[in-house]
């Protein structure tokens, strides 16, 4: 037995039925005239030419002018376009927090330290708390200072009125600022 030859019947007919004139009006049923203005407006915001709008809608150009040139619809148009931005940027936000507990699950259920340190290390910077440079952490080390018992107070006795008067103004100030943080 014989097989039959294989023709390309089959694609040609879907393609000839899917196949549209652009140049030929079709008949629009009233429900669908404010679908298919959603589908021009959307298309349009997308960048798409006028003739890429008819065949994608299955329309002619001359009924994407027609919808285009209405002005309800570039009204339309004209406010979706200037809330586009504003609807990114809302989208954009409520991504944000998919991308937080992203980061904060490599840090708690990774096994390499660097990952944990770099995860750790955006949360902080996303919360605003940003890395000290090494300059400022050297200064930080510079400025540090131990107060021990070790011969200050006699340092202090044996020191001049006014160097004493100072310390006491020091103390008075720091007993004021720890009554201050405490209330």
């Amino acid at each position: 037995m014989q097989r039959k030859p294989a023709t390309h019947e089959g694609p040609q007919r879907v393609r000839r039925q899917y196949k549209h004139d652009l140049y030929k009006s079709r008949n629009l049923l009233p429900g669908e005239i404010g679908y298919i203005e959603d589908m021009v407006i959307v298309l349009k915001l997308a960048g798409f030419a006028k003739a890429q709008i008819g065949s994608t809608i299955g329309i002619s150009i001359r009924q994407v002018d027609s919808f285009l040139g209405d002005p309800a619809v570039v009204e339309r148009l004209v406010t979706m376009r200037t809330a586009l931005p504003q609807a990114a940027l809302d989208l954009l936000q409520g991504y944000t927090i998919e991308a937080v507990q992203a980061i904060v699950d490599v840090m708690r259920n990774t096994n390499d330290d660097k990952l944990i340190l770099a995860a750790a290390g955006e949360i902080l910077d996303r919360a605003g708390l940003a890395k000290a440079s090494r300059q400022e952490r050297h200064q930080i080390t510079e400025n540090r200072t131990t107060i021990t018992d070790d011969g200050l107070v006699e340092k202090l006795r044996t020191a001049s009125p006014e160097v004493q008067e100072q310390a006491a103004q020091l103390v008075e100030q720091l007993e004021s600022m720890l009554k201050e943080k405490d209330a």
